[in-house]
């Protein structure tokens, strides 16, 4: 999954070719998913999303027609071929990332990491896949676009009529072993570590329980892999450690979490 960068300006010619632009002959797997981001201070109005728009890479080729010159005024060396460009409900990459990685200072494009794709595919997951439209084209490029937001959820209602269907992604993800992870429910119990609620009962007759990586993954430190850096937590208090406030100490053994001021210390 790859993150590029536009201006207002700039995305207008990606949206509408379905094509974008570099100085690199920049390489991807066919079918990876492209996010669209539109720059920060290019935005139409104050806290619209920065990602509307994904679409899957196909090519790489040298543009020896000047098809950039007439896309967007200005030459590059390389142009990037999409397809199945497609709306998707609007997000920033910082309100989905569960990784430390800081995406700000990539100034055209940035490969996404492993554990935050995962993210991303599953907020984009929601959304039916729908072919690129003039008339999604105008609602962007609007001069005010904004719309009463009852005319804009029967537009979508009526947009996602009929039967949803599925899209085949391309991501890489960390291989965790679920040997251990059946282990450590059975040592810990389903009960969460942090909040000490029970898990749901689910149809099969089993409790229902997360497991938490402390240190994450995608860091590919050493051992992190190991029961010492795993939780057993309910769905809420995960979702708090991805996204809330919290700062945690490896007590060794055991952690120091503290969410919202309120400090737990959990000993495995």
């Amino acid at each position: 999954m790859i993150l590029f960068k536009n201006s207002a300006k700039t995305m207008e010619g990606v949206l509408r070719n379905q094509k974008h632009a570099t100085k690199n002959n920049l390489q991807f797997h066919p079918g990876e998913i492209i996010l669209i981001q539109q720059t920060v201070g290019s935005l139409a109005f104050p806290g619209q999303k920065t990602i509307r728009w994904i679409m899957d890479y196909v090519k790489t080729y040298e543009d020896t027609n000047n098809e950039s010159d007439a896309i967007w005024g200005r030459h590059w060396n390389y142009i990037i071929r999409g397809e199945n460009l497609r709306p998707v409900e609007g997000f920033n990459i910082s309100d989905l990332q569960v990784s430390n990685h800081n995406y700000g200072p990539a100034v055209t494009h940035v490969k996404v990491q492993p554990d935050d794709a995962i993210e991303v595919l599953n907020w984009i997951g929601e959304t039916n896949s729908i072919k690129q439209e003039e008339n999604d084209l105008a609602v962007e490029f609007g001069v005010k676009g904004a719309r009463k937001v009852d005319e804009i959820i029967n537009q979508l209602n009526q947009r996602y009529a009929g039967q949803p269907t599925y899209r085949t992604y391309i991501s890489n993800s960390i291989n965790r072993p679920t040997a251990l992870r059946n282990a450590i429910i059975e040592r810990d119990g389903t009960t969460c570590k942090i909040c000490q609620a029970e898990g749901f009962l689910k149809r099969t007759g089993e409790r229902y329980c997360e497991l938490h990586h402390m240190i994450e993954l995608n860091i590919q430190a050493p051992d992190t892999l190991q029961s010492w850096n795993i939780l057993v937590l309910c769905p809420t208090c995960h979702k708090q450690i991805h996204y809330g406030n919290v700062v945690s100490e490896f007590l060794d053994p055991g952690w120091k979490i503290t969410i919202d001021g309120q400090e737990h210390i959990i000993i495995n």
